[in-house]
Parts: C-alpha cells; sequence; structure tokens
C-alpha cells in the first residue's frame, strides 16, 4: 500500500510539472494593411485609413538617425533597393539562433526522457520490468502529446 502511494505522489507531481500547456501561434489571424502616416507635427501614427493629403504616407521600417533615434522611412525610399539591410549584419544573430534551437531541443528531450524515466521508476516499484515501461513511457507522453494534454 505504501509503495502505491509513493508511485501516485510521484506520477501527481510529475502531471503537475509536466502538464503546463506551451502555447505558440501557429496560424496568424488575417491582418489589414496600415498606413504610416506623418502628421504635420512629425508624429507618425498607424491607421487603417489611407493617409489623408496633407500628410506623408511612410513605411513601417525604421532606421536609426546618429543621434540614436529611430526614425521612420518615407515610403518612396523604403522600396529602393540601398535600404535592404547588409548581408552581415542580417545573419549576425544566426549564432545565437542555433543556440537557441539547441537549447530548445535540449529541453524537449529532457522532459521527454524525464517523462518515460518517471514511468519506468514508477513501475520498478510496482514490481514492473524497467525497460517495458520506460519505452511506454515514450509512447504515453506521444499520447498525451497528441491529445493535447501535454505540451510538446
Amino acid at each position: 500500500m505504501r509503495k502505491i502511494a509513493v508511485v501516485l505522489a510521484l506520477l501527481g507531481f510529475m502531471v503537475r510539472a509536466e502538464a503546463v500547456q506551451e502555447v505558440e501561434a501557429s496560424h496568424q489571424a488575417p491582418l489589414q494593411a496600415l498606413h504610416w502616416c506623418r502628421h504635420a507635427d512629425g508624429e507618425t501614427v498607424a491607421q487603417r485609413d489611407a493617409c489623408p493629403s496633407d500628410q506623408t504616407e511612410m513605411s513601417s521600417v525604421m532606421v536609426s538617425k546618429p543621434g540614436g533615434n529611430l526614425e521612420y522611412v518615407p515610403l518612396d525610399q523604403a522600396n529602393a533597393p540601398d535600404a535592404v539591410p547588409d548581408a552581415p549584419s542580417a545573419t549576425a544573430d544566426s549564432p545565437d539562433q542555433s543556440k537557441q534551437v539547441m537549447k530548445d531541443f535540449r529541453t524537449r528531450m529532457l522532459k521527454w526522457l524525464g517523462f518515460a524515466l518517471a514511468v519506468a521508476i514508477a513501475a520498478k516499484l510496482l514490481k514492473r520490468s524497467f525497460i517495458l515501461w520506460f519505452i511506454l513511457g515514450f509512447v504515453l507522453r506521444a499520447v498525451l502529446v497528441a491529445a493535447n494534454v501535454m505540451a510538446f
């Protein structure tokens, strides 16, 4: 009876820790085109309607000015080929992004291994096969992920 209580406590703790949903938006809502309009006072505001004749339509692209301020680029300059960022600056973040992807992968694999290991330990406490229940722990995790009960 004490072993069953220990197993239920382990499984209860594990499910509470692993059942947190990590929701990521997979589909973006349909978006309306925004018009970035610069008013006479110099303020740039996004709006759904087209810019009136007394306002200048700007691009949503911002550039850094020498003083450190960010400023919107006029729409005709944003379409010019020289407004495209340089390739080295665009790829400067790729090592950090690669490290983040590997960190996410390791975290997910540790969650999968931890779940399977907890199921196997619980089965071993009940005098069952460790290897069989370790494999079944992976299968159980896959079923729970597919049923959207647990986060991938």
